[in-house]
Protein backbone atom coordinates (compact mmCIF):
# COMPACT_ATOMS: atom_id res chain seq x y z
CA UNK A 1 0.00 0.00 0.00
CA UNK A 2 1.51 3.57 -1.15
CA UNK A 3 0.92 6.53 0.68
CA UNK A 4 1.24 10.26 -1.04
CA UNK A 5 4.12 12.61 -0.51
CA UNK A 6 4.27 15.34 2.12
CA UNK A 7 2.80 17.88 0.65
CA UNK A 8 4.81 20.81 -1.02
CA UNK A 9 4.51 24.80 -0.65
CA UNK A 10 5.26 26.51 -4.10
CA UNK A 11 6.13 30.01 -3.94
CA UNK A 12 7.98 30.97 -7.26
CA UNK A 13 8.42 29.60 -11.34
CA UNK A 14 5.95 26.42 -9.98
CA UNK A 15 3.33 29.39 -9.53
CA UNK A 16 2.96 29.57 -13.02
CA UNK A 17 0.50 26.87 -13.57
CA UNK A 18 1.58 25.83 -16.79
CA UNK A 19 5.54 25.23 -15.50
CA UNK A 20 3.95 22.85 -13.04
CA UNK A 21 2.03 21.16 -15.34
CA UNK A 22 4.67 20.36 -17.42
CA UNK A 23 6.83 19.37 -14.69
CA UNK A 24 4.04 17.18 -13.11
CA UNK A 25 3.15 15.55 -16.39
CA UNK A 26 5.24 16.54 -18.87
CA UNK A 27 2.66 18.74 -20.86
CA UNK A 28 2.30 22.68 -20.48
CA UNK A 29 -1.30 22.49 -21.36
CA UNK A 30 -2.65 19.63 -18.61
CA UNK A 31 -3.48 22.66 -16.18
CA UNK A 32 -6.47 21.55 -15.60
CA UNK A 33 -5.12 17.83 -14.31
CA UNK A 34 -3.07 19.73 -11.54
CA UNK A 35 -5.22 22.70 -10.70
CA UNK A 36 -7.02 19.96 -7.97
CA UNK A 37 -3.58 19.67 -5.98
CA UNK A 38 -3.51 23.14 -4.96
CA UNK A 39 -4.43 25.01 -2.32
CA UNK A 40 -3.82 28.69 -1.42
CA UNK A 41 -1.55 29.17 1.57
CA UNK A 42 0.73 31.50 3.27
CA UNK A 43 4.38 30.22 4.86
CA UNK A 44 5.39 32.66 7.87
CA UNK A 45 8.79 33.21 8.90
CA UNK A 46 10.64 33.15 5.37
CA UNK A 47 10.95 36.12 2.72
CA UNK A 48 10.61 35.26 -1.26
CA UNK A 49 13.74 37.46 -2.95
CA UNK A 50 14.67 37.76 -6.87
CA UNK A 51 18.31 36.33 -7.41
CA UNK A 52 20.60 38.39 -9.79
CA UNK A 53 20.99 37.10 -13.10
CA UNK A 54 18.27 34.12 -12.52
CA UNK A 55 14.65 34.23 -13.67
CA UNK A 56 13.19 32.48 -10.00
CA UNK A 57 13.61 33.17 -6.30
CA UNK A 58 15.04 31.95 -3.28
CA UNK A 59 12.76 31.47 0.04
CA UNK A 60 15.22 32.97 2.91
CA UNK A 61 14.16 32.54 6.36
CA UNK A 62 12.89 36.00 7.86
CA UNK A 63 11.08 36.12 10.73
CA UNK A 64 9.09 39.46 10.20
CA UNK A 65 7.98 37.94 6.46
CA UNK A 66 5.48 35.41 5.03
CA UNK A 67 5.42 34.00 1.70
CA UNK A 68 1.73 33.45 -0.27
CA UNK A 69 0.61 31.24 -3.40
CA UNK A 70 0.14 26.70 -3.18
CA UNK A 71 0.26 24.14 -1.38
CA UNK A 72 0.43 21.44 -3.55
CA UNK A 73 -1.15 17.73 -2.60
CA UNK A 74 1.10 15.32 -4.57
CA UNK A 75 -0.28 12.24 -5.62
CA UNK A 76 2.46 10.10 -5.90
CA UNK A 77 5.86 9.59 -5.01
CA UNK A 78 7.03 10.22 -8.95
CA UNK A 79 5.79 13.66 -8.89
CA UNK A 80 7.67 14.14 -5.80
CA UNK A 81 10.82 13.33 -7.09
CA UNK A 82 10.17 15.34 -10.91
CA UNK A 83 9.78 18.51 -8.76
CA UNK A 84 12.81 17.34 -6.59
CA UNK A 85 15.20 17.53 -9.34
CA UNK A 86 13.73 20.44 -11.08
CA UNK A 87 14.43 22.15 -7.77
CA UNK A 88 17.90 21.07 -7.43
CA UNK A 89 19.87 23.95 -6.25
CA UNK A 90 17.07 24.44 -3.31
CA UNK A 91 17.02 22.30 -0.31
CA UNK A 92 13.60 20.67 0.50
CA UNK A 93 13.02 21.80 4.37
CA UNK A 94 9.55 21.08 6.28
CA UNK A 95 7.81 24.19 7.51
CA UNK A 96 4.06 24.91 8.87
CA UNK A 97 1.58 26.19 6.03
CA UNK A 98 -1.52 28.15 6.52
CA UNK A 99 -3.96 26.81 3.90
CA UNK A 100 -6.75 29.96 3.22
CA UNK A 101 -10.75 28.49 2.85
CA UNK A 102 -12.50 31.38 1.19
CA UNK A 103 -16.06 31.21 2.80
CA UNK A 104 -18.92 33.62 2.32
CA UNK A 105 -18.10 35.15 5.58
CA UNK A 106 -14.50 35.56 6.10
CA UNK A 107 -11.04 33.59 5.51
CA UNK A 108 -10.76 30.24 7.48
CA UNK A 109 -7.21 28.99 7.91
CA UNK A 110 -6.11 25.30 8.50
CA UNK A 111 -2.16 24.85 9.24
CA UNK A 112 -0.51 21.87 7.28
CA UNK A 113 3.16 20.45 7.66
CA UNK A 114 4.58 20.71 4.30
CA UNK A 115 7.86 20.56 2.68
CA UNK A 116 8.90 24.17 1.00
CA UNK A 117 12.35 24.03 -1.13
CA UNK A 118 14.71 27.07 0.46
CA UNK A 119 17.92 28.54 -0.92
CA UNK A 120 20.96 26.36 -1.02
CA UNK A 121 23.14 28.25 -2.45
CA UNK A 122 25.32 31.07 -2.54
CA UNK A 123 23.97 34.12 -0.34
CA UNK A 124 25.74 36.98 -2.49
CA UNK A 125 23.32 35.89 -5.19
CA UNK A 126 20.35 37.02 -3.00
CA UNK A 127 19.05 40.29 -4.53
CA UNK A 128 17.33 42.85 -2.15
CA UNK A 129 14.79 43.41 -5.54
CA UNK A 130 11.33 41.61 -5.10
CA UNK A 131 10.37 38.75 -7.22
CA UNK A 132 7.89 38.96 -9.31
CA UNK A 133 5.64 36.35 -10.82
CA UNK A 134 3.81 38.81 -12.95
CA UNK A 135 7.24 39.95 -14.93
CA UNK A 136 8.06 36.50 -15.19
CA UNK A 137 5.11 34.86 -16.70
CA UNK A 138 5.37 38.08 -19.48
CA UNK A 139 8.85 37.93 -19.90
CA UNK A 140 10.45 34.42 -19.06
CA UNK A 141 7.19 31.35 -18.85
CA UNK A 142 7.20 31.40 -23.04
CA UNK A 143 10.95 30.69 -23.01
CA UNK A 144 11.40 28.35 -20.07
CA UNK A 145 8.28 26.19 -22.09
CA UNK A 146 10.33 26.40 -25.39
CA UNK A 147 13.24 24.86 -23.43
CA UNK A 148 11.58 22.17 -22.17
CA UNK A 149 9.26 21.10 -25.09
CA UNK A 150 9.72 17.41 -25.45
CA UNK A 151 11.65 17.08 -22.21
CA UNK A 152 10.19 15.46 -19.29
CA UNK A 153 11.13 14.73 -15.64
CA UNK A 154 11.22 11.15 -15.10
CA UNK A 155 11.01 10.81 -11.62
CA UNK A 156 9.99 7.13 -11.18
CA UNK A 157 7.30 4.42 -11.87
CA UNK A 158 7.22 3.03 -8.36
CA UNK A 159 4.37 4.73 -6.30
Amino acid sequence: MSTSPKPLFVYGTLRALPLLAWALTGEATQVDAIKGMLRKATVSGYKRCALHDCDYPAAIKDENSSIDRYVLLLETTSQRRKLDDFEEVYKAMPVTASIIKDSEDDKEEETIEVDMYVWDGDMTKISPEPWELELFMADRLDDWLDLFDGMELVGSSED
